[in-house]
């Protein structure tokens, strides 16, 4: 560990730059290669970087600028098409392994509602990739995706509201409905009216105002969120959600907001957690080790379950199914937010985090390959 903050910024940006190599080499996401250097660098292993408040605090900016670009990825519109079936197999894919996380909770005195919620969780980011990896039928597609939004939207409510005990006073409830109207107002006139967005390209492009605008509307809402007494992630989540319906209309701009997102906010934060995770705490005990492998079991059971007993029944075959199931069980993103959550609301401790880290990298890792071997084995089949 070095008491030079300059040498421990440097180590940081080398991690950033070798972490999409190692993704190329291992064929992983680059945010599992991210989290798996920063469990190398990290206390757990070499020690070369400790979780210091500097980086805590670059890695809350990465974790809100996370969640906006979630929310950035939406696409409603994939909603409406098949929607019974979609609405269908979301229910499945979230409470089936809630009902197993809660019960597995209780067992092992672990908060419940959380845990559960945790457990439902699933990964847009990981799904969209593996459905383009894939041969399969245009249905089939468009359901998967459909429901790993609606999952995606429904579970980040749910965590922003479960960790939260204040109540919502109805003034400042009112204060930040007021201020999405004035957002929505000017979503609606950049998309309708030519002049007034010819008139704000002119002012934005020698200062790259766009980008400094979308950033201060990203924490601003973040503010304004934790301001109505619920976390941040839900006020930058929603940030992505808005600037996702003017996509179309400035491709430039989001374009910029993803680079600078994935070039530095977002792999810092993903460092932070692999460098917070702790595994001596989990292989070094056995009761932690026991919890650790029940918390993998149900969630991959329970998301399998819940997903691939629903697909079968709406008219989806064997393959198919078996193939929604296990592409539903990769987690990321969302399960990594739970864990950040539950840390800082002081529901869990640094062991359970350790293990949603575990069970985050360990159904990333698996669940996209077998889900693609399944479709394929149905092609070969036919």
């Amino acid at each position: 560990m070095s008491n030079n903050i300059l040498f421990d910024i440097f180590i940081l940006f080398i991690l950033i730059l070798v972490a999409p190599i190692l993704s190329r080499i291992l064929k992983i996401p680059v945010i599992v290669a991210e989290i798996i250097l920063g469990i190398i660098i990290g206390p757990s292993m070499l020690g070369l970087l400790i979780s210091s408040e500097w980086l805590y605090t670059i890695a809350v900016m990465g974790f809100i600028y996370l969640m906006f670009i979630v929310g950035l990825e939406v696409e409603l519109s994939l909603l409406k098409a098949n929607i019974t079936k979609i609405l269908a197999i979301t229910s499945g894919s979230l409470l089936v392994p809630f009902l197993i996380g809660y019960l597995v909770a209780g067992i092992y005195n672990l908060p419940p509602l959380f845990i559960g919620i945790a457990l439902s969780t699933t990964s847009m980011g990981v799904i969209l990739p593996t459905i383009k990896e894939i041969n399969a039928r245009k249905e089939f597609s468009q359901v998967l995706l459909g429901s790993a939004i609606l999952v995606d939207v429904i579970s980040m409510f749910a965590l922003a509201f479960v960790i939260e005990e204040e109540f919502l006073a109805f003034d400042k409830l009112l204060f930040f409905m007021i201020s999405l109207v004035v957002l929505l107002a000017s979503v609606y006139l950049l998309k309708r009216y030519y002049i007034v967005r010819n008139i704000v390209k002119r002012f934005i492009e020698p200062y790259h105002t766009d980008v400094r605008l979308s950033l201060t509307m990203i924490f601003g809402l973040a503010i304004l969120a934790e301001f109505i007494g619920v976390h941040a992630i839900l006020g930058s989540f929603f940030a992505g959600l808005l600037l996702s319906e003017l996509q179309e209309r400035v491709e430039k701009l989001v374009e910029k907001l993803l680079s600078f997102g994935y070039g530095f906010f977002i792999p810092v934060f993903f460092i932070a957690v692999g460098v917070r995770t702790d595994l001596t705490t989990i292989l070094g005990n056995l009761r932690n080790l026991e919890i650790l492998i029940s918390l993998l079991a149900a969630g991959f059971f329970g998301k399998f379950l819940g997903t691939s007993v629903i697909s079968k029944l709406i008219g989806f075959d064997k393959y198919e199914s078996l193939s929604m199931g296990l592409a539903m069980s990769a987690r990321l993103s969302l399960i990594i937010a739970a864990a950040e959550l539950g840390v800082a609301a002081g529901i869990i401790g640094s062991e359970i985090y350790s293990m949603l880290v575990l069970l985050a990298i360990v159904s990333v890792v698996l669940s996209p390959s077998l889900a693609k071997m399944l479709v394929e084995k149905k092609v070969i089949t036919l």
